[in-house]
């Protein structure tokens, strides 16, 4: 999807179709390259949920680098950064089968080429859904939402991309907060989108 500076769509193209289900996307620019990430499955709640890995010199043509797999979970809601070292990170969630005491835990890969990928890392806490994250000053930081009551959502931070620590327990956000974004400025001074799905869905800034 490609629009101009006043923000009008100037075209739209379909890069990916070969699975029944395509969708949640992310999209960043390493070493001269486009990715594009997303999940794939059999609907958009299903057991067999993969992330694939797709990479364009031009944004024209698209080659899959690389299928993400962990067996019997469902991998959702990819999600692209780069390290201070200069690896490609993925961050998503798995969602365990109904019935069990952990029902999600976020997890993250690293790659230096986006061909090669690590074992999955699992990070956060379980059943507390990391969203995106943001390196800021060599520190990764990133809110996540509990998926079990009570509901809430945490700040959390970590230097490796992989430990994380617990930096505020309830950001005190109403409305089943869940899904979140951070910015960083200059003078250090953040902000986070949040978004709220207790009856209409809304944000808050």
């Amino acid at each position: 999807k490609m629009a101009n500076p006043d923000g009008q769509l100037m075209e739209l193209r379909k890069i990916w179709d070969r699975a029944p289900h395509n969708a949640l996307t992310d999209l960043i620019r390493f070493r001269s390259r486009w990715y594009c990430v997303f999940r794939e499955g059999t609907d958009h709640r299903s057991p067999d949920g993969k992330i694939r890995i797709l990479t364009s010199d031009n944004g024209d043509a698209w080659n899959t680098v690389a299928l993400l797999t962990v067996p019997e979970l469902d991998l959702r809601d990819p999600k692209l950064q780069i390290t201070p070292e200069g690896l490609l990170m993925i961050n998503a969630c798995a969602a365990f089968s109904p019935g069990g005491s952990r029902r999600h835990q976020s997890m993250a890969w690293f790659s230096p080429d986006g061909r090669e990928w690590t074992p999955p890392k699992e990070i956060c806490d379980p059943n507390f859904w990391l969203w995106r994250v943001a390196w800021h000053k060599r520190i990764c930081y990133g809110t996540a939402y509990s998926t079990v009551e009570p509901l809430r959502a945490r700040l959390y931070s970590s230097t490796d991309g992989i430990r994380f620590n617990l930096v505020v327990d309830d950001l005190f956000v109403d409305d089943f907060p869940n899904e979140a974004t951070l910015l960083f400025q200059e003078d250090d001074s953040a902000f986070c989108l949040i978004r709220r799905d207790a009856g209409k869905a809304t944000a808050i800034l």
